[in-house]
């Protein structure tokens, strides 16, 4: 019985890899176009500025241009890092709060007196079923 399903598997597994192999390929070949592009748009640039301007001035406007795009890249990324650094402490921030309203609670700490008699009423219950179930030969 497994070996027939994992045989209809292996038929499935197959095609999803083949389907994966063929759209890395597609996407290999659409990444070079945008690359060729990109190359194409740049070297345009380049050449329309050269007409305009002196060929060093237009080298240097197309490299400040860059390195304003680079830095805006890298403030964008930079405060995408922060947003996620904060959201990270502020997890581990309410987890380590609800580890100390239970532990709180546990320990008959402020406010837990309620939820402790809950805790132990339940704790009670649990282990007088456990301690109640026995072999059965009371019938």
């Amino acid at each position: 019985m497994l070996s027939f399903l994992s045989s209809l598997l292996q038929g499935q597994v197959g095609e999803q890899v083949n389907r994966g192999i063929k759209g890395l390929g597609t996407l290999a070949v659409v990444g070079v176009m945008l690359l060729t592009a990109y190359i194409a748009a740049v070297a345009a640039l380049a050449l329309f500025l050269a007409e305009r301007m002196s060929p060093w001035a237009a080298a240097a406007f197309i490299a400040l241009g860059f390195s304003l795009m680079a830095g805006a890249i890298l403030l964008v990324m930079s405060m995408k890092n922060n947003a996620e650094n904060r959201a990270e402490e502020a997890a581990a921030k309410a987890r380590q709060d609800a580890q100390q309203q239970m532990l709180s609670a546990l320990m008959g700490g402020e406010g837990g007196g309620k939820q402790a008699m809950v805790i132990a009423a339940i704790a009670g219950i649990v282990l007088s079923s456990l301690l109640g179930k026995g072999d059965g030969d009371d019938d």
